[in-house]
């Protein structure tokens, strides 16, 4: 790891010297780079700029660390440290509000072209943060300073042309836009897990295993296809005899994440689907036990949590009520001994892996 860090420094150094070599000013003196620094930073961050800084430094170039006092968004952070760097390189590196990445501005000060690069650091350890950020950086420096110092040695505009406007790389979004979406795996997810399925009319509780495939388009919106079923069958007893229920269903389901970029977010579902519920029952004598089934339409409304725990696995814990029309009933002869899904209360707890 350490001839990794070096060789990518090595390179972002070299490109950085012939950026600035680019200036006649730069033969007469030594290359000058600003770090900038948001206002109140992270520590993360603060300490991934002293190591750039020092690796600059050693290797005689002209570094200058300043704090920016009037923002820590990174927009007004480099306008306001450009206003002071001169002609100098300037460099950001901003943590995101949710901590899970971080974002690495380059500003060409010659062309004013500006370069945006993001560093995801979900799933590192706290304690490696700024070390994986500040080599990170410097290998994302070396593809950046690159791309900057093709700009610079194109033909210069007229001398009557206006100064070229500030660009934006097309690879980012705008300056001026939201900040970056979480980072989602994939549109894809399955969901494995179990769930508790009760219902106050009288039928006993019951153990389902329980199977969804996800459809994720957009971050706030999913589409989830359910699956519980093929668990334990609960009894119900009565003057007559006993039977057993076995319950099923199947749902579609639209769910909404409304702060899709936190760690540990809510989310809330409706659905609509079908319920199977099969009876099978025991009589005594002179009566006679029979099994029978019956489909029915269920309708679903759930609210839960999950958890980010890795980059691509979630745990999620959700509760749902279930209603069934017409509603599954139980009777020994012409006596009703227990009724399901009027409504039926499900708790699971599932993990999800994005493919």
């Amino acid at each position: 790891m350490r001839f990794a860090r070096a060789q990518a420094l090595f390179g972002a150094l070299a490109l950085l010297l012939c950026l600035c070599a680019a200036s006649p000013a730069a033969a007469a003196e030594p290359a000058r780079v600003v770090l900038v620094r948001p206002s109140a930073a992270d520590p993360s961050i603060s300490e991934a700029l002293i190591r750039i800084r020092g690796e600059l430094v050693a290797d005689g170039f002209d570094v200058e660390l300043l704090d920016s006092h009037s923002a820590s968004t990174p927009l007004p952070a480099m306008d306001d440290a450009g206003q002071l760097a001169g002609s100098a390189a300037l460099i950001g590196l901003f943590l995101a509000p949710d901590g899970q990445s971080a974002e690495l501005w380059v500003v060409d000060p010659l062309t004013h072209k500006t370069l945006v690069r993001r560093i995801d650091t979900r799933g590192e350890a706290q304690e490696h943060i700024a070390e994986v950020l500040a080599v990170r950086a410097v290998e994302l420096l070396r593809a950046s300073l690159l791309e900057l110092l093709m700009s610079s040695r194109r033909p210069a505009a007229p001398a009557a042309a206006p100064p070229p406007p500030r660009e934006v790389s097309p690879q980012v979004p705008p300056r001026a836009a939201r900040p970056p979406d979480p980072p989602r795996r994939s549109m894809w997810g399955v969901e494995l897990g179990g769930g508790l399925l009760v219902s106050p009319g009288g039928v006993g509780p019951a153990l389902l295993p329980v199977a969804r495939l996800r459809f994720a388009p957009l971050g706030p919106i999913e589409g989830r296809l359910s699956f519980a079923g093929l668990g334990t069958a609960p009894r119900v007893a009565g003057p007559q005899g006993s039977a057993t229920v076995q319950q099923r269903f199947g749902l579609v389901e639209l769910a909404a994440l409304p702060w899709p970029e936190l760690r540990l977010r809510p989310r809330f579902s409706a659905g609509l689907g079908a319920l199977h519920v099969a009876v099978d029952g025991e009589a005594s004598w002179p009566y006679r036990g029979v099994r029978s089934a019956q489909w029915a339409f269920a309708a679903d409304a759930g609210a839960g949590v999950e958890l980010g725990i890795m980059r691509r696995l979630d745990v999620v814990a959700e509760v749902h009520a279930l209603v069934a029309h017409p509603y599954p009933v139980v009777r020994f002869v012409e006596t009703e001994a227990a009724r399901g899904a009027r409504p039926a209360l499900l708790g699971s707890l599932s993990l999800v892996g994005w493919l």
